[in-house]
This record gives C-alpha cells, sequence and structure tokens, in this order.
C-alpha cells in the first residue's frame, strides 16, 4: 500500500468542492429526517419545538448526532472516491501515457488512420503536417509493420524534424496497431 499515493490523492479529493456539497445535502436531509420529520410522525407536535426541548436538555449529545450526520456522508464519499482511484490508479497511469510521452505515440488502424494520438504527438503532428501514419513511418515501414502481427522487429527513421527514431510496434486484440517511436541519442545509432 502506497500511503503517500493514498495522501495525494485524499488532497486532491478534499480540494473538489463536490465532497463539500454531498455532506451538505445529504446531512441536512438526514437531519431532517432524524430531528424534525420522525418526532413529528411519533408525537404529531411542533416539530422544531421538540428540536428546541431536546437542545436544552441535551445540548451536548443532540449538536454531536447533528454533526456526526454531516461527517458520515463525507466521510464516505471521502472514503469510496480514494479506494476507487486508488485501485484504479494503474488504468489512470496508462490512460495518460500518451500524454506524459515526450516522442510520438499514437494508435492507427490498419488503413493508417489515427484513433488515438496524445497532446504532445498531437503538436509534432501538425507542426509537421503529419495526417496518417504512413507520413511518419514511410509507406514501406507500413506495409512492414502490418505483413506481421507478431514481429517485434524495430525500425529506425529519420523525420520531418531531423532527429532519427527508432519505431516500435504491437498490434491490439481489435486490429489496430499501437506505435512507439523514441528519440535515438547521438550516442546509439540504429
Amino acid at each position: 500500500m502506497d500511503r503517500r499515493l493514498i495522501g495525494q490523492f485524499t488532497k486532491d479529493r478534499l480540494c473538489d468542492s463536490s465532497i463539500y456539497w454531498l455532506a451538505l445535502i445529504v446531512g441536512t436531509v438526514i437531519n431532517c429526517y432524524g430531528h424534525l420529520l420522525v418526532p413529528w410522525m411519533r408525537s404529531g407536535k411542533d416539530p422544531f419545538a421538540l428540536l428546541a426541548h431536546e437542545l436544552e436538555i441535551q445540548p451536548g449529545l443532540t449538536i454531536f448526532t447533528i454533526l456526526v450526520t454531516y461527517c458520515f456522508p463525507f466521510g464516505v464519499a471521502l472514503y469510496s472516491s480514494v479506494a476507487a482511484r486508488y485501485k484504479n490508479r494503474r488504468l489512470e497511469s496508462i490512460s495518460d501515457f500518451p500524454d506524459r510521452r515526450q516522442d510520438p505515440v499514437f494508435r492507427a488502424d490498419r488503413s493508417g488512420v489515427f484513433l488515438e494520438v496524445g497532446a504532445v504527438t498531437q503538436k509534432f503532428f501538425a507542426s509537421h503536417h503529419i495526417s496518417r501514419a504512413q507520413d511518419i513511418t514511410g509507406a514501406e515501414i507500413w506495409q512492414e509493420i502490418l505483413s506481421d502481427e507478431t514481429s517485434q522487429e524495430r525500425f529506425c527513421k529519420t523525420l520531418a524534424d531531423g532527429e532519427e527514431y527508432q519505431i516500435a510496434h504491437a498490434h491490439t486484440a481489435h486490429g489496430n496497431i499501437n506505435v512507439y517511436l523514441t528519440r535515438i541519442s547521438n550516442l546509439t545509432r540504429c
């Protein structure tokens, strides 16, 4: 269990005002039900007079129960949202991978049409007028990528920015292709 990550998720959730609105709405409904509606249904008397009487004879307990009805939904909402985010942290990390990666990464269908492109990759493609996978890999390399779905072969290509990239690919179960480009440093050449 990563306590630092749980702490970060908790801070993120506490900065979100929706949790406070939820606690306010649910707590108010519970208080109205428990302190006003139920006593009125049981006795038929004015529920506000009964609440005032309760505050006179047991002020500490009455205030405590009012506060608990706000704290309970707050705690449940905080716990459930942090637990769900912690449980799904791997999926969250995978989903923002294309946006965190500095080198181009994309998913394309077999015809070369982009299906998913990260933000950094979109900027790169826009600046170099790349509109299909073949524009970045070249038609020959794209055909080789399509021809053998099980190959782990990596290709090298100099792109429009003048940098040399290693091109790795992986076929998905749905017939699409993930393509990962990695800039090759001056020390390593294909």
